[in-house]
């Protein structure tokens, strides 16, 4: 099957994506200076579905990142050119090499988003099980990807300092929603009930029931949280007619101050 074969559906994005990941596996093993690869996202999570992108992380030997991008890029060739690309600048937030890559004539859900790291980086790996999941190993020449430790003391404190902070903030910017429902301003106060009422919220919750990920957003989040939390909360991710987000962020608010106070957070 060629790329133009393939057609804007689950079923073939599944197709393509298994014979992406092999085309990508053995280009890489294929290279002695390639350490490691592991697939992380869905697969390591159990949540590979036929919507699953692709998400590689490949250890190399000091000074091959460049080649190692080439030796995929070729890869990925095999079965369709690359039609758009993103190549993130040095330093990224994670403090790796990263690039995202979506295929000619192939579902675009199916990206590649591929991270290279050097193996003298001492910038974290994704590899902690806690938080990342069980990475899927395609190979590992010298016990790179194994499976590190959470530190434990260093993420509790970052949890209790954010806890601190999130009550007083969240009280004092819940009028920015208000005030831009009242004047009829639908894009504003979407923005802002997203990122002042609704993101804040669902940290909060995530600090109760899954503190080894409060930073994860709105990322695996119907995993993450009891049914009961996820149920309540679901309602309010579309509140619908610009009214509708005043009566969200209402019940958004007593659920922030109802958890708030099971957890000991800042009473502000």
């Amino acid at each position: 099957m060629n790329a133009a074969s393939y057609t804007s559906s689950p079923s073939s994005g599944a197709v393509v994506r298994t014979r992406l990941i092999e085309c990508l596996h053995r280009a890489l093993e294929s290279e002695g200076w390639a350490l490691a690869a592991w697939l992380g996202g869905s697969d390591a999570n159990g949540r590979t579905d036929q919507w699953s992108d692709i998400d590689l992380v490949a250890i190399v030997e000091d000074g091959k990142v460049e080649d190692a991008f080439a030796v995929c890029e070729r890869a990925v060739s095999t079965v369709a050119p690359i039609a758009e690309r993103i190549r993130f600048p040095m330093p990224t937030w994670h403090g790796h090499d990263q690039a995202l890559w979506q295929l000619e004539g192939v579902p675009d859900w199916c990206m590649i988003d591929l991270v290279i790291m050097n193996r003298s980086s001492e910038a974290g790996r994704f590899l902690e099980p806690e938080r990342h999941g069980h990475a899927l190993v395609l190979f590992d020449r010298a016990g790179l990807a194994r499976p590190e430790p959470l530190d434990r003391a260093a993420h509790a404190a970052r949890v209790r300092e954010r806890l601190e902070a999130i009550g007083p903030r969240f009280r004092m910017t819940q009028h920015l929603v208000r005030k831009a429902v009242w004047r009829g301003d639908a894009l504003e106060a979407g923005d802002r009930y997203l990122a002042f009422t609704l993101r804040p919220l669902v940290e909060l919750l995530r600090i109760k029931h899954c503190p080894d990920r409060f930073d994860f957003g709105l990322r695996y989040l119907r995993d993450d949280l009891p049914t009961d939390a996820w149920r309540e909360i679901e309602p309010l991710a579309l509140p619908g007619e610009l009214e509708a987000v005043l009566t969200a962020q209402s019940r958004a608010e007593a659920i922030f101050e109802r958890e708030l106070a099971t957890i000991g957070g800042s009473a502000g």
